[in-house]
């Protein structure tokens, strides 16, 4: 039972075990992020692009923790340094969420919800890649 559990709450190794459970982070990060822009949009009447960067950066702070503690066994040892790579990393994301909300939302009047759920798609597969290949990435074991 015990190895069960260390299998479902301890990160791992191989980039076929850490995707599922990037998007399994994501899906809760993103359920935050969408829920937040809807609020910001529907109940303070702000201006979608703003809440939508808004709502990304605050799933970004979940999103680093759980990345931290749970999808890539390489965590960084200076958190605050960590922290501020991974923030780096995300500004480009939010640079593709914005472009893709400006595309389809603005440009292309495409519902704003809808115009998101895409853009969490584009900016998923850069966040993961840049992610994995620049901060958490493992060191090869010497021979």
């Amino acid at each position: 039972m015990r190895k069960i559990y260390l299998s479902l709450t301890e990160p791992v190794q191989s980039t076929l075990g850490q995707v599922p459970r990037a998007l399994a982070a994501a899906v809760v990060v993103s359920s935050l992020d969408v829920l937040l822009l809807i609020g910001l949009v529907e109940k303070l009447h702000w201006q979608p692009l703003p809440a939508s960067v808004v709502s990304y950066l605050t799933g970004g702070v979940l999103q680093y923790i759980l990345c931290s503690v749970w999808v890539f066994p390489a965590s960084p040892g200076n958190h605050a340094f960590g922290f501020l790579a991974f923030t780096l990393l995300s500004l480009v994301g939010l640079g593709i969420t914005w472009l893709t909300m400006y595309g389809l939302h603005v440009q292309g009047h495409l519902n704003y919800a809808l115009a998101k759920i895409i853009a969490l798609g584009f900016s998923f597969t850069w966040n993961f890649t840049s992610r994995k290949v620049f901060l958490f990435r493992s060191e090869p074991e010497r021979a």
